[in-house]
């Protein structure tokens, strides 16, 4: 959240002009509209940096850093959102109202701190990489799992040696305290006070953060001791339950959904056969955070569990964790009773990306899964199996799918579609209203078919021209906005733009970058918010390239979002059968 006022941040960005303060330090040459010069946050022969003094945005096409004066400031200076601000107002002769709660000393001393636990970390990561070599037993280890020294560098994997205080040691001698090394969770300190070495005998796996900092380690057995896994305890630039294994790669995929995995292994060995969209918990079921944050980046979570007992549980798990998140939803059952490192060995890539393909949604799943327990020919079973799986569909947010979903239990048990409602708890005055029979011809489309991958990217796209066009144009908001929803738009950070648009337009205030990027709480989405802002757009008539686009993403978006709109009056029914059928 910011410290101060949307007014001031907004006051301090309009009286900083950002060409004046970016031709300070970098060498900018018109063109068009914009600047153009070679980026200073990366190395770069061929101008791919950009500066719109008009929109108040730059932006790297190379490296894809980007954002606003203030943003700028705080990255090529190294501050802190108050100092830049801070800096930019003493520059413009503004004065910032005081803030309360700020302890500006205070903030720099745990700022300072935690980039000291990143370095520790770093420096444990190196110690545990160059012990491998000393120990003919990690080795061994390595070798039998099949991990290469080009996968050992590449996961910073590492070997903790069997004895109480080498890392401990090596630490203190490169200039590091003892409360430092303890904060970073390196070290416990036994009750005689001694100090002694947190993971030992074990292979190692260093845990990063988005922005690829080391912030904990997973340390792993060698032989069947307990426990099998130690992850590091709780500090201040780690928790268990809100970060994953593999992040780090898994953002850089750029890939729309991601696979999820129990264990450090069975990343690496997805990662390595060429799925890094593949991350992984850290030896606990799924939390809310995690979820949450599988939310921000991916529009569909593949549950990749073991498929014994015990990972079967843990997807039941995953499921209703990741449903209270309104994500979409799909299982890899492997059906081998291996986890996927084994079964990738066992029957090779070609047979997992097969199984892949044909993942099933979260809800069909269940639905197969529950059967294996029950003969449906059994009046008694019939009604256990009904029990079983509308438990989950009442965590089904979504009128269409429940429809969908209810129709399938019904043909499947014989039981009618109203009994399975109100066993939901949905009366039949309450359930979803079709109001043509082109809403029931939808349902069996949305049954059947789905997007392609290629056509969501140009969708995106798409969606992308059209939010940065009406961005800066008023009068085509109002000329379009009763076409408009934000059903049209599935990323969040496209949703949210929409929505900051008609807001403002509605309100009668102007748009402004500073105040949309600051809505933002990941590093990530703001860049992608900075490339939508940051287009150059170029069309002779900007009126028919907003309808071109609306009717792009009408004509291809699918039947769930024309459903939808028809239900909210925002198209009409010949409208609607017009999308449907994928006429344009």
């Amino acid at each position: 959240m910011p410290l101060f006022p949307d007014y001031i941040i907004q006051e301090v960005a309009d009286k900083n002009d950002i060409y004046d303060v970016i031709s300070k330090t970098v060498r900018l040459k018109k063109a068009g509209s914009s600047y153009i010069g070679l980026c200073p946050f990366h190395n770069e022969k061929t101008p791919s940096f950009s500066v719109s003094p008009r929109r108040g945005i730059f932006k790297c096409f190379g490296c894809g850093e980007g954002g606003d004066v203030i943003r700028f400031v705080m990255k090529s200076e190294g501050l802190s959102f108050f100092d830049a601000v801070t800096k930019l107002a003493d520059s413009a002769n503004i004065s910032l109202p005081k803030v309360s709660g700020y302890n500006k000393e205070e903030e720099e001393k745990k700022k300072e701190h935690n980039n000291l636990i990143y370095q520790i970390n770093k420096e444990a990561a190196s110690f545990f990489y160059s012990s491998i070599k000393n120990s003919n037993e990690a080795i061994a280890y390595f070798k039998k799992r099949q991990l290469d020294s080009q996968t050992v560098k590449m996961f910073w994997l590492g070997f903790a040696p069997n004895s109480w205080t080498s890392l401990f040691e090596h630490l203190k001698q490169m200039g590091y305290t003892e409360g430092d090394i303890f904060d970073a969770g390196l070290i416990k300190r036994h009750e005689s006070g001694r100090y002694y070495d947190t993971f030992r005998n074990r292979i190692m796996f260093p845990i990063f953060d988005s922005k690829k900092n080391i912030i904990g380690f997973g340390g792993r057995v060698m032989d069947d001791s307990k426990p099998k896994y130690l992850n590091s305890q709780d500090s201040p630039i780690f928790s268990k339950s809100r970060n994953l294994y593999g992040l780090n790669i898994a953002l850089c995929s750029k890939k729309e959904f991601c696979i999820l995995s129990e264990g450090y292994m069975d990343t690496i060995a997805l990662i390595k056969s060429g799925h890094d969209n593949t991350v992984a918990t850290l030896g606990t079921a799924l939390t809310s955070q995690q979820a949450k944050l599988l939310s921000n980046y991916f529009k569909e979570v593949v549950i990749c569990y073991d498929s014994d007992k015990a990972g079967r549980i843990a997807t039941l798990r995953a499921i209703t964790v990741l449903r209270e998140e309104n994500i979409k939803i799909s299982i890899l059952d492997l059906k081998a009773e291996k986890d996927p490192d084994e079964y990738i060995k066992t029957y090779g890539k070609a047979r997992f990306d097969a199984a892949l393909s044909a993942r099933k949604t979260d809800m069909v799943y269940l639905m197969d899964y529950f059967g294996e327990n029950y003969d449906l020919k059994k009046s008694d079973d019939v009604i256990s199996y009904i029990a079983d799986v509308t438990a989950y569909l009442k965590l089904v947010k979504s009128s269409v799918e429940t429809d969908v979903y209810v129709g399938m239990l019904s043909e499947k048990t014989g039981v009618g579609k109203d009994a399975i409602l109100s066993q939901i708890g949905i009366k039949k005055d309450e359930a979803p209203k079709l109001s043509s029979l082109a809403d029931a011809e939808v349902i069996n489309v949305v049954n059947k078919s789905g997007l392609p991958a290629d056509n969501k990217e140009y969708l995106n796209k798409t969606r992308s021209l059209l939010l940065g066009t009406l961005f800066y144009d008023r009068k085509l908001y109002e000329r379009f906005s009763s076409k408009l929803d934000v059903a049209m738009f599935e990323r969040s950070v496209h949703k949210t733009i929409f929505e900051f648009i008609k807001s403002s337009y509605e309100k009668g205030e102007k748009l402004s970058n500073t105040t949309l990027l600051n809505s933002f709480e990941t590093e990530d989405d703001i860049q992608e918010a900075c490339g939508i802002l940051a287009l150059d757009i170029q069309s002779e008539d900007n009126i028919k390239a907003v309808n071109d686009y609306i009717n792009e993403i009408n004509a291809k978006a699918g039947p769930e979002m024309a459903l939808e709109l028809l239900r909210q009056n925002k198209i009409t029914l010949e409208e609607f059968n017009r999308i449907i059928n994928n006429k344009g």
